[in-house]
Order: structure tokens, then C-alpha cells, then sequence
């Protein structure tokens, strides 16, 4: 086994070893939120299977709600019984994955909602997820589903810390991304303090149903004018070739 002395004067010598240069910026930009419903489509010849991502902005580790939303989210696509799986998967055969997730950034980072669907059923499944989201954040989770998500994300996090390679990458996550300290340490206490009315309220202080993104690859000769019709309000519509630089 390794100690922790042996283990800082490996470090010391591996940093002892970088060059000195000048020193990057260590603040990004916060990033802007989308305005209106926005569809990126990405054409990509005799395409079957169709790609769909539902994106806006989501959460900072740093956020009073971030933990509500965390566990609010996994309700919606996070687990096999997941709302998303349930309606998409389960009940219509639409895609054989799907979910919803949070990535965690120095900054706000992304919310996604995401499908695989055949080309014929992309335009219903891309409709059907942006009434799943638009009821999520207005209507939140119910009781039930909350404690079960809390149940599964606790016993579940077991495997987040089981391997030494885990546990260092938490620890080194939580340097480089600038998390709270107690991040990854207490994460099973800040699952357990969530309440009912904070995963409610979460959703609908930190996504938006109606500022987001719709990004589809397809072929947009045979799908994209489906697609249009199933989005309400669509603001505007870009076409991309998928080998575009």
C-alpha cells in the first residue's frame, strides 16, 4: 500500500518536472441562456436511428438547490424506472435508452434530456419530451418518487467510493472543478436533507421548458419537418451537414 507520504513526494516530484509557463484563467465565463426554443439539425444521409438531445442550462455545485435538483432530475431520466424510460422506453418502444442529467462545471454547465429513437418516431419522442420536461419543471416530483430516488442515490453511492482509483478521482474532480469540500464527502447527508418542497422547487427556479435547445442528427430530407411540427414556438431552425468543420 501506498502512504501519504510516499504518495505527496511522488506528486512533488511529477510537479517538479512541469515547465513553468504563464498561468491560464482559472474563471470561465459564465455561460448565456438560450432565448426561445432553438432546433439544431444535423443532416446525416440515410440515417434509421436518430439522435435527440433537449438541452439549457442546469446547475452550479455551488447553488443553495443544487442537491434538490440533483435528486429532483434523477427522478425524471436517472434510473431505469426513471419517468423518461417509463413513458419513452417502457410504454413505446421509442428508444432503447434514454435519460435526463446534469453536468457539473466550474460554471453553470448543461441540463440533458436524451433519445435514440428510430427515424420515423423522432418527431412524437421529441414531443413527448418536451411535455415530460414542461410538466416536470411546472408540477416538480411527488412524494413517492422522492423517496425512492433518495433510497436508490443513497444506497447506490456505495459504488461511487468502492475502488482507491474512485476516491481520487472525487478528490481530484473536486479541486480542479472547484466543488464545495464536502462535495463528494457528504454526499449521502446532502441527499438525505432534501426535502419534497425544495425537489419542487429546484426545477422550476433552475430549468426552463421554454429557453432550450433541440439538437437532432438525422436526415433531415426525410425527418426535420416532422420535427418542427412537434416543437411549439420553435424560434428558429439551423441545418448543419454532419461533416461540416
Amino acid at each position: 500500500a501506498l502512504s501519504a507520504d510516499e504518495a505527496m513526494a511522488i506528486g512533488a516530484r511529477i510537479a517538479a518536472a512541469v515547465g513553468e509557463g504563464p498561468s491560464l484563467p482559472m474563471k470561465p465565463p459564465e455561460p448565456p441562456v438560450p432565448s426561445g426554443r432553438k432546433l439544431v439539425f444535423v443532416d446525416k444521409p440515410e440515417r434509421t436511428q436518430t439522435q435527440t438531445l433537449i438541452g439549457s442550462l442546469g446547475t452550479w455545485p455551488h447553488d443553495e438547490d443544487h442537491f434538490p435538483l440533483v435528486t429532483a432530475t434523477a427522478v425524471l431520466g436517472g434510473t431505469f424506472t426513471s419517468r423518461m424510460m417509463r413513458e419513452i422506453r417502457s410504454k413505446r418502444g421509442w428508444s432503447y435508452g434514454t435519460s435526463a442529467r446534469l453536468s457539473i462545471e466550474r460554471r453553470r454547465h448543461a441540463f440533458t434530456m436524451a433519445a435514440a429513437p428510430a427515424a420515423g418516431d423522432c418527431a412524437p419522442c421529441t414531443e413527448l419530451m418536451l411535455q415530460l420536461l414542461e410538466e416536470f419543471v411546472e408540477k416538480g416530483i411527488s412524494k413517492k418518487e422522492l423517496g425512492f430516488i433518495k433510497n436508490y442515490l443513497v444506497r447506490s453511492y456505495a459504488f461511487e467510493v468502492d475502488t482507491a482509483p474512485k476516491r481520487l478521482g472525487q478528490a481530484i474532480e473536486t479541486e480542479l472543478l472547484e466543488l464545495p469540500p464536502d462535495y463528494h464527502t457528504r454526499y449521502v447527508d446532502h441527499i438525505k436533507d432534501v426535502t419534497l418542497e425544495r425537489a419542487v422547487a429546484a426545477p422550476r427556479a433552475r430549468l426552463s421548458s421554454k429557453d432550450l435547445v433541440v439538437i437532432v442528427v438525422g436526415t433531415a430530407s426525410e425527418t426535420l419537418e416532422a420535427v418542427k411540427a412537434k416543437i411549439p414556438d420553435l424560434a428558429s431552425t439551423d441545418i448543419v451537414p454532419f461533416d461540416a468543420d
